[in-house]
Order: structure tokens, then sequence, then C-alpha cells
């Protein structure tokens, strides 16, 4: 049974973190981006290092009071959002920002979990690097709870889930107890591997605070196209056959339904379709080639 964030449990806190770290929530802390759910907490809590989120997830611990994290809230199905229960303290990692260490020869960097996706991708490129994963919200989410979710983002086929791109983590588990799993070994086979345990745990067995980062050479040049094809069956076809012609260097492949056209034109958006009439189905491609073989 979890007990509730009050103020005398606040008092408490305020003794055991230090000063600044704890705060009232802000409505952009409590809302879903569409404004369909409000959540409560007793107190926001943002720490600046690993250790002050193990002090303050202890002591939650010992008073059974809950901590629910929060990263950049872009979710839109309400996992963030607390509206029953005991009110908790909501947690974010928004200040712990920092890259602690970046080696294209190794294609690794280290950053922490509060550093928006946007950030880690410029981070990268500024060393000759990318770091694949991009999504619809990577100038707001932030790369804590990309991994907490096991993000996908636009390049998966290519390279894989946010899972797939993690080399290790650092943590805090329930109890307070740091876990240091940050390697940037690729072939470690030592024993159990927690890190995929806690990748797309949405929070529930420990707190992300930084992450080891797969990192890749930038592409020579990217292609797109956008297709017309007759059916989904035809959409797969087409991917089987980019697979043979172009091995490894399909990163996107994303089939378009006419609905989402007519959904646009419906609504009195502003829309140049690519055909008139839009066809059916359409697809649009991306590769990614490398040197020697731009267009």
């Amino acid at each position: 049974m979890l007990n509730p964030c009050d103020p005398g449990f606040v008092a408490r806190l305020s003794g055991l973190v230090p000063e600044g770290m704890l705060s009232a929530p802000e409505p952009r802390h409590l809302e879903e981006p569409r404004g369909r759910w409000v959540g409560q907490a007793g107190v926001l809590a943002r720490p600046r290092t690993t250790a002050e989120v193990a002090a303050l997830v202890r002591a939650c611990a010992e008073a059974r009071v809950g901590v629910v994290p929060v990263s950049g809230g872009t979710g839109l199905v309400g996992g963030q959002i607390m509206t029953t229960g005991p009110a908790p303290v909501l947690l974010s990692l928004e200040r712990m920002t920092a890259l602690r260490g970046i080696w294209p020869q190794e294609n690794a960097m280290v950053v922490e979990a509060g550093m928006v996706l946007a950030d880690v991708q410029a981070h990268a490129a500024a060393a000759g690097r990318l770091f694949p994963l991009s999504l619809a919200s990577e100038g707001s989410c932030r790369i804590g709870g990309n991994l907490a979710s096991n993000a996908g983002g636009t390049a998966v086929l290519r390279y894989g889930n946010a899972r797939d791109l993690c080399l290790g983590l650092e943590a805090v588990f329930p109890d307070g107890t740091v876990f240091g799993g940050l390697t940037r070994l690729r072939k470690d086979n030592a024993g159990y591997d927690l890190r995929h345990l806690m990748i797309g745990s949405e929070g529930t067995l420990g707190v992300i605070t930084a992450a080891s980062l797969k990192l890749f050479p930038q592409p020579a040049a990217r292609v797109v196209a956008l297709l017309a094809v007759p059916s989904p069956g035809a959409a797969l076809e087409l991917l089987e056959l980019c697979g043979e012609r172009a091995a490894g260097m399909v990163s996107g492949f994303e089939l378009i339904s006419r609905m989402g056209f007519d959904f646009l034109a419906e609504t009195g958006f502003d829309l140049r379709a690519p055909w008139t009439p839009v066809p059916d189905w359409l697809v649009l491609v991306e590769l990614e080639l490398p040197a020697g073989l731009e267009p």
C-alpha cells in the first residue's frame, strides 16, 4: 500500500536532498500534450546527478511513497499521467543533460538521460557520426524516455528500435541502488544483461540516468522516392526488391493510405497532393548511401 506525497513527507524530503531540487509541479508535467488527461503529484523533483536521484528514490522507498518518472512528456497514451491513487513524487531528469563522452573511433557516446533526442543527434553529427533514432517529437522527447519506452522511429528497418542502439545503461533501482552498466563494449557476454530488462520497462524497474549509445558513419547521401503501388501486397514485394537491390541501405519504408489525404482535405488543410487523384496506396522509400554510390 502506497502512502501519499503529502506536505509532511515533502518537508522531510527537503531535508534529504539539495536545495532547489523540489518544487511545485508545473502543468507541463501533469498534462497529456492534448490536454485529455490531467494527473496529480505532491511535488516535482529535478535532480542534477545520479547520486541525487538515488537519494530521492531511497527516501521514497523507505516511506512507501510512489515515484513517477517523467521525461519529455510527448506520449499520447497517458502513461506519464497518474490520475488516481495516492499523490506521487514526480521525478524529472530535465536537468541531467550532460554529454559525458564521445568516442568517434569506437562509434559510441555516453549521455545523461535528460538530454533531448535532437541534441543527442547534434552531438553525434558534430563528431562526424550518426545517431539514427529519429522521431516526430525529437525536439522535445528525451533519450531516457526513448529507452524506457523502447522507441522505434523512422529508421527501424536499418538500425532497429532504441534497444538496438544502446550499449549500456546507468540506472537507479527502486531501493535506491545505482546500477553502473555504462559499458561501450560490443562483445559483452558477462552474465545477465540488465540493460535489456530496463529498456522498454517504462520506469517500472528503475530510473535510467545515463546511456551508452551506438553511433554510425554519416551516409554520403540520402535518396528519397514516393511511389504509387496498387496494394499493400505490392508494397511488400517492393520492400523485398529494395532489400535485394540495395541491401543494408534501406533506412525508411512507409506505407501511406489515401485515407490520410482525404482526412486532410475534409479538415480544410491546405494540401498539395503529389498526384491528382491521389492513388489508394503510396510508399515512401529512403535509402542511405555510402561514399561512391552517391547519385
